[in-house]
């Protein structure tokens, strides 16, 4: 509330303020600095989004296709219950890099090497 700003869907991105933006559970998170860009509203967004709802996800989406979407990605929570956590559910890296790239500087993508989802 520095600025008295507040948000919803968004996190902070004051200049040289680090930042992280998860992806999903196959790319991961970027790892950022804000660029303090006052047409962001010194913002950036606090995650990548969803494409597709949770309920229409777990309704439509393939367990073989999400089981080839994670390959290289240890999990123990790719399963039917988890369908709506697919990396397709969300919005694609690259768009995401896109649109923040007049508020973030991009230091690092960390990729998981494990990924845990409850049930």
């Amino acid at each position: 509330t520095k600025d008295m700003i507040l948000r919803k869907g968004a996190i902070s991105a004051y200049k040289g303020e680090k930042l992280i933006i998860p992806l999903n559970m196959r790319d991961g998170c970027i790892i950022g600095v804000g660029k303090g860009n006052k047409l962001f509203n010194k913002s950036a967004p606090h995650g990548a989004g969803r494409l597709m709802s949770r309920k229409e996800a777990l309704r439509t989406l393939d367990l073989e296709d999400f089981k080839r979407d994670m390959e290289g990605i240890y999990s123990t929570s790719v399963n039917r219950h988890t369908l709506d956590e697919a990396p397709i559910v969300y919005k694609p890296t690259d768009m995401i890099i896109e649109h923040i790239k007049d508020t973030v500087d991009i230091v690092k993508i960390i990729k998981p090497i494990y990924n845990f989802k409850a049930k």
